[in-house]
């Protein structure tokens, strides 16, 4: 179903219409916010707050970009807000960091090596400033290209191939850092 369609079916009221909305950009909102504050609690909460800020101004979608990109921008604009409002160094959440739920789907890794991966990945992306980490994870773990990026971070989308390609760069380094351990 396009985007337009689904927007005019949750602004008419159709049953079961907002659902289908939540249900199908939950993972997006939830993998932005973590990315930035990463806090599970917080995570929930912002997220929540995302899906009635949505709700309340979908009437403002007007279908110039993707319904997913629009959503994304609105919780990249909440996760920074409440850094802003926090002023302090998010707290580490390991059991839920999306890196993990990734390389746990990939079969041909197991047991210790599996494990050991996820801890390197996983604290690779840590090291990361969060514009960075969520700008490597809206691309490497959504499929969402630069331009898709660009609207959702509100920069330009030379700034978000910049990031990209530091970020990219810097994890190559602390990866090729701990070689040994994979």
């Amino acid at each position: 179903m396009n985007d337009l369609a689904l927007v005019r079916r949750v602004l008419s009221n159709e049953p079961g219409s907002f659902d289908e909305l939540v249900q199908s950009h939950q993972r997006l909102v939830w993998q932005v916010i973590s990315r930035l504050v990463q806090n599970r609690d917080d995570t929930l909460e912002l997220s929540q707050e995302v899906f009635l800020q949505v709700y309340y101004k979908l009437e403002q979608f007007k279908g110039d970009s993707s319904l997913a990109t629009w959503i994304g921008r609105i919780a990249y604009n909440f996760g920074l807000r409440f850094l802003q409002k926090q002023g302090r160094t998010p707290a580490i959440d390991e059991e839920h960091s999306v890196e993990q739920e990734v390389l746990e789907q990939e079969s041909y890794l197991d047991g210790m090596q599996q494990e050991a991966v996820k801890d390197v990945l996983t604290q690779a992306l840590k090291q990361l400033p969060p514009e960075q980490r969520t700008i490597v994870s809206l691309y490497h773990f959504n499929d969402m290209t630069t331009v898709e990026i660009s609207e959702i971070c509100n920069m330009p989308q030379g700034t978000v191939k910049s990031h990209l390609s530091r970020a990219r760069e810097r994890l190559k380094t602390l990866l090729e850092s701990r070689r040994s351990i994979l």
